[in-house]
């Protein structure tokens, strides 16, 4: 995938009756096209250890200070992105520091270290993903264990890459989906330069550490 992603939290959602929602406004309104299912996985691991010093990793962090709502030495969070086994992405975030891609076998690699790497919590979204002219917007019901905790929006403006210069074409699209009075977490504050990533050309990595800052500092995981 390429261009700027923007992920953010429908706090309010009412599960299919807003899904639905969703998918009139963009079908309609929008004429969008319906691309099909969409789901995402995003698995948090906790460490006895320091992540960082167990394994010996010198990540550059530009100087930045640990914040409220990011991950710990001690946490580690496995992303599975697309639905469909030949479509899936896996990524792999440590310690707020550390964003990589990774293969399928990730998973039953960390079955196997979990003396070192213990489950703690799922947070899955289940919805559609639909496309336009030059996006795509992906809409998903989000369950954290049973309980159900809103809907997540994950927009994608393809030309662009930047998110400077994407943000307000995006919420141009956010507001003619929405209902006025739609409780949204914007998911701000996001600082890319934390996981070594350059803040002025997304890659799906950095979609994948939005997820992982949206639910960190929202409590979610």
């Amino acid at each position: 995938m390429t261009g700027s992603t923007w992920v953010l939290w429908w706090r309010d959602a009412q599960g299919t009756a807003s899904l639905g929602q969703l998918q009139e406004r963009l079908l309609r309104g929008l004429r969008a096209t319906l691309r099909g299912r969409w789901s995402m996985d995003t698995k948090l691991y906790h460490s006895p250890y320091n992540f960082v010093d167990h394994q010996h990793l010198k990540v550059s962090t530009v100087n930045v200070q640990p914040a409220r709502g990011t991950a710990s030495d001690q946490s580690m969070y496995l992303v599975v992105r697309g639905h469909g086994a030949s479509r899936r992405q896996y990524f792999v975030l440590a310690s707020n520091r550390v964003v990589v891609e990774t293969e399928p076998e990730m998973e039953s690699i960390l079955v196997r270290l979990k003396n070192l790497w213990t489950p703690r919590q799922t947070a899955r979204i289940e919805g559609y993903s639909y496309e336009g002219d030059d996006w795509v917007i992906r809409t998903g019901n989000l369950m954290v264990g049973t309980s159900y905790k809103g809907l997540i929006i994950e927009i994608n403006y393809l030309p662009c890459s930047n998110p400077e210069q994407t943000r307000e074409l995006m919420r141009e699209l956010l507001g003619m989906i929405l209902p006025a009075d739609a409780q949204i977490d914007p998911n701000n504050g996001v600082d890319y330069r934390r996981a070594s990533l350059d803040p002025f050309c997304m890659t799906d990595r950095h979609t994948a550490y939005q997820y992982v800052h949206l639910f960190t500092q929202s409590s979610l995981l």
